[in-house]
């Protein structure tokens, strides 16, 4: 058994499986580390110029709340979308099946095609569920004639017209629900 080498680039697997969201993510840290280099070059230049005791405890303060404000900044953009489409997921778990999803112009765009495929699927769903009433219904209209049929006497060549219908109808609702399994 040979082990497994992990790959850099590939389509779905290695370490860039999402290359355009990754690359993203990485440019961005490369500029808020070049950011962060860059004010902590300020700072030590202006603590060489004016020598204040107190001049490092503010420095440090400051870079904190760059990080913060800058970390909070691209959390929003990751977060935000998350939430919304973690709400859709809970609805579509309690049974609403007509959920219209949609994002920000500034949220990420591999989250923007969670979204859109997330509506397709709630869609689907709104679709298979009302094939499958209708189907239901239409099956439960059909016993009931084969009934009335069978009790008012009807003979096997008037039974198998309708008993081929049944099993059309039978049909169609198994072939809605089995995209529910």
């Amino acid at each position: 058994m040979t082990p497994s080498k992990r790959v850099w680039l590939s389509k779905g697997r290695g370490y860039f499986s999402v290359a355009g969201p990754q690359g993203r993510f990485i440019i961005f840290l490369v500029l808020v580390l070049a950011g962060y280099t860059l004010l902590l070059r300020v700072f030590q230049k202006l603590s060489e110029m004016l020598q204040l005791p107190l001049f490092l405890p503010i420095s440090l303060v400051t870079l904190f709340v760059f990080i913060a404000v800058v970390g909070t900044l691209y959390s929003h953009t990751i977060l935000g979308p998350l939430t919304r489409i973690q709400r859709a997921i809970n609805r579509m778990i309690d049974g609403e099946a007509d959920i219209c999803l949609r994002l920000r112009e500034a949220d990420d765009p591999l989250l923007k095609d969670l979204a859109a495929s997330l509506s397709t699927l709630c869609e689907h769903t709104r679709i298979n569920q009302a094939v499958i009433h209708d189907a239901a219904a239409d099956l439960f209209n059909g016993v009931q004639s084969l009934i009335e049929s069978v009790k008012g006497g009807a003979g096997a060549k008037d039974l198998a017209p309708l008993i081929e219908t049944l099993r059309n109808k039978q049909d169609l609702l198994d072939k809605a629900v089995k995209s529910f399994r």
